[in-house]
């Protein structure tokens, strides 16, 4: 069986995160080693500072409640994308000074922010005071939104002023309304300034939603492009056929395809791909790659036909083979017709 992370912070799982920052503020504190002299407060001061990391962490936290600790270390499957295996970067007193903002073992921020200072009366109030690190969040879009654009909501907790004299704060949500511009590139930064927690010491950190493009069932977007895979038989590839797409934009099209399909061969539909953010009247092209199914036998006869067709192309020189094989076929016919039947010669 594996840990129980809410067991060694002593919490039961309803936990708010407000219980979990206060009951590993009180542990820390009391297992510290440079607190206690005996050896294994070393050992439970890592595992308290291991539990804080996972149930601190909303995305490990919830692998964790559903899979316990064999699948929050080994990985999982997730909504949209695998969920990575976690590993505790082993560090507790990387944990403990991230939390308490120092190493020292008799630090008491959970009463600091019990009974605040007023903001004049703090070094930081007078000028001084410092902005917190950015915090980031992947922004996953799907094709569609992508496409035609839009309002994201993203609603956030974070820690806002009561009271007039702003010295007090409580977790409260919020709704962000994030702008989705057509065509808008993985990899962008949307920045919300200063929508981190408040605290009289510090400014608050800026949000920043990074956008990363969601997997969908037929299209992966190249650029401005939409590429999408098609099968096609043997016969298709070498005599043509007619694809059909139904697009992003809920359309149906069919696309003729009169070329042989050869190895590396993509078919592109101009101006059937995403719009593109600089111009979003103007559209990227529709990229077609073909998988070719070949047939799993082919009875003599069929051989030979398709071995004298591609004779007639060679000896064709590979030039007007259409015409050859023109000729071919009347050929065929001619020699089908009963000689009783067929017309004397022009004298």
């Amino acid at each position: 069986m594996g840990l129980d992370y809410y067991g060694i912070l002593q919490l039961p799982r309803n936990s708010t995160s407000l219980d979990i920052k206060k009951a590993f503020r009180n542990l820390a504190l009391e297992f510290n080693p440079e607190r206690l002299s005996h050896e294994s407060s070393q050992q439970v001061f890592n595992l308290i500072c291991e539990a804080y990391d996972v149930l601190g962490n909303p995305l490990h936290r919830a692998v964790f409640d559903q899979y316990g600790e064999e699948g929050l270390k080994g990985g999982v499957p997730g909504p949209d994308d695998y969920i990575k295996p976690y590993h505790y970067h082993g560090d507790a007193m990387k944990t403990y000074k991230e939390f308490f903002g120092t190493a020292s073992p008799y630090a008491d921020l959970m009463d600091y922010l019990l009974h605040p200072q007023r903001l004049y009366d703090l070094p930081e109030g007078k000028g001084m005071c410092k902005k917190q690190p950015p915090i980031r969040h992947q922004l996953f879009l799907t094709l569609h939104e992508i496409f035609f654009g839009g309002v994201k909501k993203m609603k956030i907790q974070r820690l806002e002023y009561i009271g007039p004299e702003k010295t007090k704060t409580e977790i409260r949500e919020k709704i962000l309304s994030i702008p989705i511009k057509p065509g808008i590139k993985a990899g962008t930064e949307i920045i919300y300034p200063e929508e981190g927690d408040q605290n009289p010491a510090h400014i608050p950190a800026d949000i920043i939603f990074i956008t990363e493009d969601k997997p969908h069932e037929h299209f992966i977007r190249e650029k401005n492009n939409l590429v999408t895979e098609a099968d096609i038989t043997l016969q298709d590839a070498l005599l043509g056929t007619t694809i059909t797409v139904s697009t992003i934009d809920h359309r149906t099209i069919r696309i003729p395809i009169t070329d042989i399909v050869c190895p590396g061969y993509e078919k592109i539909v101009p101006g059937e791909g995403m719009p593109i953010l600089e111009s979003p009247q103007e559209r990227g092209d529709l990229v077609i790659r073909f998988n070719v199914e070949y047939p799993p036998y082919l009875p003599k006869a069929s051989r030979n036909l398709i071995l004298k067709a591609f004779y007639l192309a060679k000896i064709g020189g590979g030039k007007n083979q259409q015409e050859m094989i023109n000729k071919m076929v009347l050929a065929d016919k001619i020699m089908r017709v009963d000689p009783d039947e067929q017309l004397p010669p022009f004298d």
